[in-house]
C-alpha cells in the first residue's frame, strides 16, 4: 500500500512539472500545439524602433554605400566596376486621419576613382485628408533631376491629385496625374531622348473591399505631347479599359484578375492607329510562414517615338508581354533571401523590331544591427533584338553587387 502510494505522488510531481514546462514552452512561443513540435527555442528579438520622433512626425534616414561589377559579352566584351552612394530622408506624420510626408533622394555613381559620373535627386511632398469615413483626398508632388556623363541630363516633373468616395458598398477611386520630362541634349529617334508630357485621368470603381471576392472596373485615358520626331508628329492618345476581380483572403493569399481592351491613336495621320487586348493577374502567397510567393503576368500597351527613317515610318506604340516571379524567404530575425525571374517581350508596330529580355536575380540581406544591414546579389540578364530595324546587338550581362545600409 506504501509503495502505491508513493508512486502515485511521484507521478502526480512529474505529471505537475509536464505542465510547467509546456506553459514555459508556450508563453515563449517555441511549442506549436497544432503541430505538436517543438520550434528554434531562441526567443525573436523585438524590432527596433529607428528615426527621430519630432512632435507628430517621425524621421527616418538612411546612408547606402555600395560596389557592383559587371560583365558584358557583346561582339566586344567589356567590364565595370562601379561605386555608389545614396541617401534617403523620409518625414512622415503620425496622425491616424490625415497623413503628410516628405520624401528625398540623393544617388551618385563613380566608374573611375572618386569622379562622380551620373548623379540623380528627387523630392517628393505628398498628403491624405480623410474628409470623413466614406471621403478622402490625397495630393503628390514629384521632382527629379538626372545628370550623367553623356550630357543626357533629365528633369522630371509630376503632380498626382486623387478622390476616394465609398457610397455604400461601392468604392470609387478618381486620379489625374501630370507628368513632364524635359532632355538637356535630346536624340532624335530615341526612346530616352526627347521631351514629353503625360496628361492621365483614371476612374476605378470597386465592390467594397471587405468582400473576398470584389469585382471592379476601371479606365484611364492618356495624352503624350512631345512635339515634332524625325519629321514625325509624335503627340498620341491612348485609352485602357478593364474589369476584373481583386481576391483578398487576408495575409495567406491576396491576387487580382482582369482582362479589358487598349487603343492608341496618333496625331500623325501617317502613322496607324493600334488596338490591343488587355489582360493582367497577379498573386501574392504565403505558403509556409516566412515565405513569400509574388507571381505577376500582363500584355500592356505603350507610348513609343522610335522611328525608321530608311522606310521613313514611326512606331505608333508597342505591345509587351510581361511576367514575373519572386520568392523571398525570412531564414531567422537576421538574414532574408530572395530569388526572381523576369521575362519581357515587345514588338514595335509598323516597324519590323522585336526586343526581349530574360532577367535572373539572388540576393541575400544580413541585419548587422537593427539600424544597418548588408546586401549582396547576382543578376544575370540576356537582352536581344530581332528584325531588320533591330536598334542594338544582343548582350549577356552578369553583375555582382555589394551594398552597405545604415538607417537612423
Amino acid at each position: 500500500m506504501a509503495r502505491q502510494l508513493t508512486r502515485a505522488i511521484f507521478n502526480a510531481i512529474m505529471f505537475s512539472l509536464c505542465l510547467v514546462s509546456l506553459a514555459s514552452a508556450q508563453e515563449q512561443g517555441v511549442f506549436d500545439a497544432d503541430n505538436l513540435e517543438f520550434r528554434d527555442t531562441e526567443v525573436q528579438p523585438q524590432d527596433t524602433e529607428t528615426g527621430l520622433r519630432l512632435g507628430s512626425f517621425q524621421v527616418n534616414s538612411q546612408v547606402e554605400v555600395g560596389l557592383s561589377h559587371q560583365r558584358t559579352e557583346t561582339t566586344q566584351d567589356s567590364n565595370e566596376t562601379t561605386q555608389t552612394f545614396s541617401a534617403e530622408t523620409q518625414i512622415q506624420s503620425q496622425w491616424s486621419r490625415h497623413e503628410l510626408r516628405l520624401e528625398t533622394r540623393l544617388e551618385a555613381a563613380s566608374r573611375r576613382g572618386l569622379r562622380v559620373q551620373d548623379w540623380t535627386v528627387g523630392i517628393v511632398a505628398s498628403g491624405r485628408r480623410d474628409i470623413s469615413g466614406r471621403l478622402s483626398a490625397n495630393a503628390e508632388l514629384r521632382l527629379s533631376h538626372d545628370a550623367s556623363e553623356d550630357d543626357q541630363n533629365q528633369t522630371n516633373y509630376g503632380a498626382t491629385a486623387g478622390l476616394r468616395i465609398a457610397p455604400g458598398p461601392l468604392e470609387m477611386n478618381l486620379r489625374g496625374s501630370v507628368d513632364l520630362r524635359r532632355v538637356g541634349d535630346p536624340v532624335a529617334g530615341s526612346e530616352n531622348g526627347n521631351d514629353f508630357r503625360d496628361l492621365e485621368a483614371e476612374v476605378r470603381v470597386a465592390y467594397n473591399r471587405g468582400a473576398i471576392l470584389a469585382p471592379f472596373v476601371e479606365t484611364r485615358v492618356t495624352h503624350r505631347r512631345t512635339g515634332m520626331i524625325d519629321g514625325f508628329d509624335g503627340d498620341a492618345t491612348r485609352w485602357e479599359l478593364r474589369t476584373g476581380l481583386q481576391i483578398d483572403r487576408g495575409e495567406k493569399l491576396t491576387g487580382e484578375v482582369s482582362v479589358g481592351i487598349g487603343h492608341i491613336r496618333p496625331k500623325d495621320s501617317g502613322r496607324d492607329q493600334l488596338n490591343a487586348l488587355l489582360w493582367a493577374a497577379s498573386l501574392t502567397w504565403s505558403p509556409v510562414r516566412l515565405t513569400t510567393v509574388t507571381a505577376t503576368a500582363s500584355t500592356g500597351l505603350e507610348f513609343s517615338q522610335t522611328t525608321d527613317l530608311t522606310a521613313s515610318t514611326m512606331t505608333s506604340g508597342i505591345r509587351s508581354t510581361d511576367i514575373a516571379l519572386r520568392v523571398e524567404r525570412s531564414f531567422n530575425h537576421r538574414l532574408n533571401g530572395f530569388a526572381a525571374a523576369d521575362y519581357n517581350y515587345s514588338s514595335y508596330s509598323d516597324i519590323d523590331r522585336s526586343d526581349e529580355t530574360m532577367l535572373f536575380s539572388t540576393g541575400l540581406t544580413y541585419t548587422l544591427t537593427p539600424d544597418s544591414s548588408l546586401f549582396a546579389s547576382f543578376t544575370h540578364e540576356r537582352t536581344q533584338s530581332s528584325g531588320s530595324d533591330q536598334a542594338e546587338d544582343d548582350e549577356i550581362n552578369n553583375g555582382l553587387a555589394v551594398r552597405l545600409q545604415i538607417r537612423h
